[in-house]
């Protein structure tokens, strides 16, 4: 064992033992990529461009440890006590966690199926671009059931030290893997017979089956750091694309799912994560991202890379190809045009590699609707959005007539949106701009049917656009 190394393989140490995290410790076959050829880049530590394979694989380790690892435990039978072996039956038909082995069993040799010697514990995972384990004498583990779509199901599993033990901290841990899971198979069902959150090091880092998190985290922070390990289950373990290349598919995709899951656990219990991530200052994460779409040396989505510096890695990679799924699905499309195209774009391309004109192209065909404005200046651009509305005036200076706004966009970025008619007696009415009406001209001009007397005229008035100047976003009505 090298010690602690790149964030990925670690020797942690515990008052009942070290927690061994092993990771990418053998040779794998690279991808034989349809556009580039072998995809040979080493690992820097960055993310692995992966094959797909059946595994199976040994641990030989002291008599006394535990092992937790990618896929199925094979051989329970030789390396687990009746009393264990008991436990994971109940555990898999239970929603509720059950506890396989105790904090008090720890260091009860009783708690082993033998007190010497060694034991080889086997695993089997099929479909899947890599495996990684962990193993401990210290382990408290327990289990819950995971409930899949069409009546099928999983197991959510937790490892970790007794130092981990607590009511908010690693005691929910499998609750929080078996609620991620069940909110993330709404896209494309759980694949895998098993899910394991090790409580350990604290690298945060995801394999498939399994993810390495901190003991030490608790509350908030250990239901978001699981769901989103859990969630790169989706992006890419299942969904491979190119991660050193295209950074955004993994960490923007998987950040993007993780703001709906936050939203369903516990009726919101950890929401809005939205809120929390994009806008840790507490303010709207729309506005707070600004600065990083404004910074005129940022790079854009589709060439940020491993290289790229350190400082725009999470704000680009993650927090802005987030919202540009949460702004596509909430602001452009709908959810009932976004949700089936997306959950068809993971079906067609699970366990296949693709590229980000893939996804363009996929969700402009299932959608029926030509987003190359979008992908233009989200994606290949930094364009800003600032619409604006420059006047509003009474057609012949009688409400009844209507009244005429006159719009502005002043940057290059373009988006739908909503105008705000907001009258005298406290009422308002909204009415929705397609994305047309700033494509055709920079400056249009609409008229709006009105019955009574109106105070102002304003657009995104519930701010849920990232507009970067919002002092033009409304103005009073002359007659």
């Amino acid at each position: 064992m090298p010690g602690t190394w790149g964030g990925r393989t670690a020797v942690t140490p515990t008052k009942h033992g070290d927690i061994y995290e092993i990771a990418q410790w053998y040779p794998r076959m690279a991808v034989y990529d349809d556009l580039r050829g072998w995809d040979t880049q080493p690992y820097l530590g960055a993310e692995f461009y992966l094959e797909y394979g059946s595994f199976d694989y040994a641990v030989t380790v002291p008599w006394d440890y535990l092992v937790a690892g990618s896929g199925e435990l094979v051989n329970g039978a030789q390396v687990l006590t009746a009393t264990q072996q008991q436990r994971l039956k109940q555990a898999a038909g239970s929603d509720r966690t059950v506890l396989i082995r105790t904090p008090a069993e720890v260091t009860d040799p009783a708690s082993r199926p033998t007190r010497s010697g060694t034991q080889t514990w086997r695993f089997h995972m099929e479909h899947t671009r890599d495996v990684a384990f962990a193993a401990s004498p210290a382990f408290v583990w327990d289990a819950a059931r995971i409930n899949l779509p069409d009546g099928k199901t999983s197991l959510a599993m937790s490892v970790y030290p007794v130092e981990g033990v607590g009511a908010d901290k690693w005691n929910r841990s499998t609750e929080y893997v078996k609620g991620a899971i069940e909110h993330f198979s709404q896209w494309y069902p759980y694949p895998w017979p098993a899910a394991v959150n090790l409580g350990g090091h604290g690298a945060g880092m995801e394999y498939p089956g399994i993810v390495f998190d901190g003991y030490e985290d608790d509350k908030d922070v250990l239901f978001w750091i699981t769901a989103h390990e859990i969630g790169h289950t989706w992006f890419p373990m299942i969904v491979g694309n190119n991660e050193r290349r295209h950074a955004f598919m993994d960490e923007g995709f998987n950040t993007f799912i993780d703001v709906y899951a936050s939203d369903a656990f516990n009726h919101g219990e950890y929401a809005p994560k939205r809120d929390s991530e994009y806008a840790p200052k507490g303010g709207n994460p729309v506005e707070e991202i600004l600065p990083t779409l404004a910074d005129a040396s940022a790079p854009t989505l589709m060439d940020i890379a491993d290289a790229t510096a350190e400082k725009y890695r999470h704000p680009v990679t993650y927090f802005k190809g987030a919202l540009g799924l949460v702004l596509l699905r909430e602001q452009i499309l709908g959810p009932e045009r976004f949700d089936p195209a997306f959950r068809k774009y993971i079906a067609t391309w699970a366990y296949r590699h693709p590229t980000p004109s893939d996804f363009f192209r996929f969700m402009e065909s299932e959608a029926g609707e030509d987003l190359s404005w979008w992908w233009r200046g989200w994606y290949f651009n930094n364009w800003q959005l600032d619409l604006g509305v420059t006047s509003a005036r009474y057609v012949e200076g009688d409400p009844a007539k209507g009244v005429t706004v006159a719009l502005v966009a002043r940057q290059k970025l373009v988006m739908p949106a909503t105008v705000r008619l907001d009258y005298a007696d406290g009422t308002h009415e909204d009415r929705r701009l397609p994305v047309e009406t700033w494509i055709q001209r920079s400056t249009p001009e609409l008229t709006f049917p009105t019955t009574k007397k109106l105070l102002k005229v304003s657009i995104d008035p519930d701010h849920k656009l990232p507009d970067a100047d919002r002092s033009n976003n409304s103005v009073g009505v002359s007659g």
